[in-house]
C-alpha cells in the first residue's frame, strides 16, 4: 500500500509540473521564439521580406542613427538609447526590410524581459515622456545600408499598457507612415514598428498583438 500510495503521489506532482510548465512565461532562451516569421511579416505587408542582420541582434541596438537623438527611441525598438540602463534581462530586437533592396515597408520586433511586472510597466512609463519629448520634431533615420528615412513624430498616446505613436513621412503627405507601439505582457515589453509609405492601416498594432499572442 505504501508504494502505491508514492506512486500517486510521484504521479500526482509529475502532473503539478506539467502544469506549471504550461502556464510559465517563455524563458529567456525563447524570446526570439515570439517574435512573428519572417514569412508571416511578408503577408501582412504584401511584399517579401528578410532579416537585416546589422540591425538585429540579443542586446540593444546602436543603428539606425537618428538626428536628433532624442528622437531615437520612438523610431528605433530594441535601441541602446532606451534600453542602456533600464533593468531589462533579456532582450531580442529583429529589423526586416524587403529583398528587393528598398527602404519601405520595413519591420523592427523587438521583446524585452524585465524581472517582474512592475518593472516592465515602470519602463514603459518612462518611455511615455521619452517619446512625448520628439512630438512634432522632423527626425532622420540613418541605416547601416546607407538609406535613410525622414520623418516627423505624431501624438504619443499612453494608456494602460501600451504606448503608442504615429510617425509622419518628412514632408507630409497625410497619412502616417509608421506605426510605434510599446504593450507591457506581464514582466516583458513587446516593442514594434512598422513602415508602410501606402499608410500602416493597423498593422503595427496587428504585428504586437500577435507577439503578445505569442508570450502567452
Amino acid at each position: 500500500m505504501r508504494i502505491q500510495v508514492a506512486a500517486v503521489v510521484a504521479v500526482s506532482a509529475a502532473a503539478l509540473v506539467g502544469v506549471a510548465s504550461a502556464q510559465a512565461a517563455p524563458k529567456q532562451a525563447d524570446l526570439a521564439d515570439a517574435l512573428v516569421s519572417a514569412g508571416d511579416v511578408s503577408d501582412r505587408v504584401d511584399i517579401p521580406m528578410q532579416v537585416v542582420s546589422a540591425e538585429s541582434g540579443t542586446h540593444p541596438m546602436n543603428t539606425p542613427s537618428v538626428t536628433p537623438a532624442n528622437c531615437t527611441v520612438v523610431y528605433s525598438p530594441g535601441s541602446a538609447a532606451g534600453y542602456d540602463g533600464s533593468g531589462y534581462t533579456d532582450l531580442v530586437v529583429q529589423s526586416l526590410r524587403p529583398t528587393n533592396g528598398e527602404a519601405t515597408p520595413s519591420v523592427v520586433q523587438a521583446v524585452a524581459e524585465f524581472s517582474d511586472a512592475k518593472a516592465a510597466q515602470t519602463y514603459l512609463n518612462d518611455q511615455a515622456a521619452t517619446w512625448k519629448s520628439c512630438k512634432g520634431t522632423p527626425f532622420t533615420a540613418e541605416h547601416t545600408n546607407g538609406m535613410t528615412s525622414d520623418l516627423k513624430a505624431g501624438g504619443v498616446t499612453a494608456g494602460g499598457l501600451e504606448l503608442f505613436a504615429n510617425l509622419y513621412t518628412n514632408p507630409m503627405k497625410g497619412s502616417a507612415g509608421c506605426e510605434r507601439v510599446l504593450q507591457v505582457k506581464n514582466n516583458y515589453v513587446v516593442d514594434v514598428l512598422l513602415c508602410d509609405d501606402a499608410n500602416p492601416g493597423g498593422k503595427g498594432r496587428s504585428l504586437r498583438s500577435q507577439i503578445v499572442r505569442n508570450l502567452a
